[in-house]
């Protein structure tokens, strides 16, 4: 006599199989995209491999002594740094700030909304080419305006000089993502329950009480998370600096990405930037094993 269970039991494994055959197609293809790769690029980083040469002599942990003695890894961790938490900190700030605007009532919102937006929708290519025009010292519509007003005596070489290439690059790149930030960040705002705000105002609470502990306390996960991912995709950015500066002058520029693809392409050493593009994956999970600490201790204290 069969049991009267049977049948659920029998109907759960069925489930369970057809979610296995369902997910093997896409396992199968991240396996290929991910893994794959992954392990080729560990195993290049233990060789002498040039570009093409898949045959490298094995040097064991040569190439990440050698990683970690060159004075250019650092330079390019510390323009990685001033890149990402420029880039990520400008853009959450402001992201923040222009949701907060946009979440308000007023007449052309909606033109507003669209105005802001439209960066994230241009090229990368498309955007750079006219930032560069932008920047261009002779021809370029920033020092015509700056002298214009008296800011500046004669015009500026934005791109080509050390000291103010990566502010112009970090320029770019806000411009180009802060839409990201303000749609994340609008999209939180417009979920928060309007009566936690009239109960505050009949409680006397003034703009910034009500900012300070009902707005930001609802935003903060959301916040965290958008500058978590932020971080990541700033992180391994390449095509905003590389075509902005090519990582001059100077090497003002060269971050973490660039400097691998230099090792790999320019200068033909396949090992040693197969290694630093480990340390850097490495130096990236410690920074998003911090990202995740602060989301739980927001999410705990909502």
């Amino acid at each position: 006599m069969s049991s009267p269970y049977s049948g659920g039991m029998t109907t759960a494994r069925e489930n369970r199989m057809v979610a296995c055959l369902t997910l093997l197609p896409s396992t199968l293809i991240l396996i290929l995209l991910v893994a794959v790769p992954a392990v080729t690029v560990i195993g290049l980083s233990f060789t002498d491999s040039g570009l093409g040469d898949g045959s490298g002599a094995f040097v064991g942990w040569r190439n990440y002594a050698w990683v970690f003695r060159s004075g250019a890894f650092y330079q390019a961790l510390i323009n990685t740094a001033i890149w990402v938490f420029g880039s990520v900190g400008t853009e959450m700030v402001l992201g923040l700030g222009v949701a907060l605007l946009l979440n308000r009532s007023f007449f052309g919102r909606g033109l507003a909304r669209a105005i802001t937006f439209a960066p994230y929708l241009i090229p990368t290519v498309v955007a750079v080419l006219v930032w560069r025009y932008m920047f261009h010292d002779v021809v370029g519509i920033l020092n015509y305006l700056l002298v214009a007003v008296g800011a500046i005596d004669q015009p500026l070489n934005w791109l080509d000089t050390p000291s103010m290439a990566m502010f112009s690059v970090i320029v770019v790149g806000v411009w180009k993502f802060l839409p990201f930030s303000v749609l994340a960040l609008l999209g939180m705002l417009q979920s928060i329950p309007q009566e936690q705000y009239e109960a505050a105002r009949i409680d006397g609470a003034s703009d910034l009480q009500q900012f300070l502990r009902i707005t930001l306390p609802y935003v903060m996960p959301v916040f965290l998370l958008t500058a978590l991912l932020r971080t990541i995709w700033t992180f391994h950015k390449f095509d905003i600096i590389y075509l902005m500066t090519g990582g001059g002058p100077m090497d003002a520029t060269t971050t973490l990405p660039v400097l691998v693809y230099e090792k790999a392409f320019v200068d033909f050493e396949m090992g040693r930037a197969a290694a630093m593009a480990i340390v850097t994956a490495v130096i990236l999970a410690a920074l998003l094993a911090v990202y995740f600490m602060l989301i739980r201790r927001a999410e705990a204290k909502q």
